[in-house]
């Protein structure tokens, strides 16, 4: 586990260079912070829409509201248990409901106008033809769970899209799997009929195809096993059991000289926005370990 001083060197590393969003993540993990000041420094990247831009999902710096950094927002209500009822919250899934699109997804990751503003090269417009859970199964658990009747009807419809993407044979990736295990996860809450052992099968089978297991291979960008699973209570813990000392020994071992973690992706180019980018990634990961590192 991480030591005292280990985590001295990182609170010190996050007071001094993290995003205050981030910051307010980790006092609330570490320092008795509040979820009050997560939510005020959240807020600051929503939109008048209720959607999340302005660069509140690290490599996509565009001002305008976009369907990955409104999802991400959903992830992280989910981790902090914030306050569902809240009028940011209420906003959000009004975001989703209203800017849904004709096209197989639902929404574009990114829209057209985040090309005029820097964005990681992954991020760029491209028009959408095939179905993927990413972000739609996170949406549809909170509109399932959290939104009004007309929201719930959607939710569910779009939770039936996925669940036929994941019992088939077809292409499902890890950020594809991940949502969709999110949205299984907030279906169980509630005893969903929609949730079958097909589906639990399914899931289970997802994340073993999407997994890495080879610590020689976690420098290069997959999914480790903490990122299926964040605590030992998950319930798709037996999934990647195999390799949960291998990672939380892995993330000890590679902290870098700074007291923090470097990401496992870049860019490719070197530039003043890239460089800070790369600085905001450190202060989410190093959150998001923290945070994973206690509930073990």
């Amino acid at each position: 586990m991480l030591t005292t001083k280990q985590i001295a060197r990182m609170n010190l590393w996050m007071i001094n260079n993290a995003r205050p969003y981030d910051l307010a993540k980790f006092n609330y993990v570490n320092n008795s912070g509040s979820k009050e000041a997560i939510v005020n420094e959240m807020i600051k990247y929503q939109n008048p829409d209720g959607g999340f831009g302005n660069g509140f999902e690290c490599d996509i710096i565009a001002p305008v509201s976009a369907a990955i950094p409104s999802a991400e927002a959903i992830f992280q209500a989910y981790d902090y248990n914030l306050d569902t009822k809240s009028e940011w919250f209420v906003k959000l899934l009004s975001y989703f409901e209203n800017s849904i699109m004709n096209i197989p997804k639902y929404w574009e990751d990114a829209p057209k106008e985040a090309l005029n503003y820097p964005h990681a090269p992954w991020w760029n417009y491209e028009l959408c033809t095939t179905f993927s859970p990413n972000p739609c199964a996170v949406v549809a658990s909170a509109f399932i769970l959290y939104g009004t009747e007309s929201q719930k009807e959607l939710g569910c419809k779009i939770a039936k899209d996925c669940f036929r993407l994941l019992v088939s044979n077809d292409f499902c990736g890890d950020h594809d799997s991940l949502n969709i295990l999110t949205l299984i996860n907030k279906l169980m809450e509630l005893n969903s009929s929609l949730i079958t052992d097909e589906i639990i099968s399914a899931m289970k089978r997802r994340i073993t195809e999407n997994v890495c297991f080879d610590s020689a291979l976690w420098s290069e960008y997959k999914f480790q096993p903490l990122d299926f699973i964040d605590s030992p209570n998950s319930f798709w813990y037996d999934c990647v059991k195999q390799g949960i000392e291998e990672n939380l020994e892995y993330w000890i071992n590679n902290i870098n000289e700074q007291g923090v973690w470097n990401p496992n992706f870049s860019w490719g180019i070197d530039s003043e926005t890239s460089r800070q980018v790369t600085e905001n990634w450190k202060g989410y990961i190093a959150v998001k370990r923290v945070r994973i590192f206690k509930n073990f």
